[in-house]
């Protein structure tokens, strides 16, 4: 019936209670995080609070909308050495079960697009298109070149677009 907006955190997971005011609270059913990424050159991970709300929210549902959950240098290089592993596993713990992302050149402000990789289920297989343009400048289609299990890489999209 509502929608609490929080941080990533511990302490943003709500439990059922009783606020200030005496009125209930009712415990969240499911956590949507939008774009959870660590930033390059800052001492922090976004991947120690994410993994202690995760444990807060115990059962309930944690759902990550465009995660950037690589591993992040920070700026005296501490963030890429210590519990780099157990950072790893942790994103690796979330199961991707929809994705989409255009393909472009890096460096080129997003433009122009050279096709789009998508995952529409947890358990279809990833898809790689390439755009092409229509004859006599009618538009635009998207065209099927790569399928997989796993997430393609960048480089191999790349070589089949030849």
């Amino acid at each position: 019936n509502y929608v609490n907006f929080g941080a990533v955190g511990k302490e943003h997971v709500v439990n059922s209670g009783v606020d200030r005011r005496g009125n209930k609270i009712e415990q969240d059913d499911v956590f949507i995080i939008l774009c959870p990424q660590s930033m390059v050159g800052i001492e922090s991970s976004i991947i120690g609070p994410l993994s202690e709300m995760v444990d807060a929210a115990g059962d309930r549902p944690v759902i990550l909308l465009n995660p950037d959950l690589v591993d992040k240098v920070s700026s005296q290089g501490q963030q890429s050495v210590r519990g780099r592993k157990e950072r790893i596993d942790f994103a690796e713990s979330f199961q991707t079960i929809f994705h989409f992302q255009n393909i472009y050149v890096s460096g080129t402000s997003y433009f122009p697009i050279l096709g789009a990789t998508t995952k529409t289920s947890f358990d279809q297989a990833w898809i790689s298109y390439q755009r092409r343009d229509r004859l006599n400048n009618e538009g635009e289609v998207y065209v099927p070149i790569l399928s997989s299990e796993d997430e393609p890489d960048g480089e191999v999209i790349l070589k089949e677009f030849e």
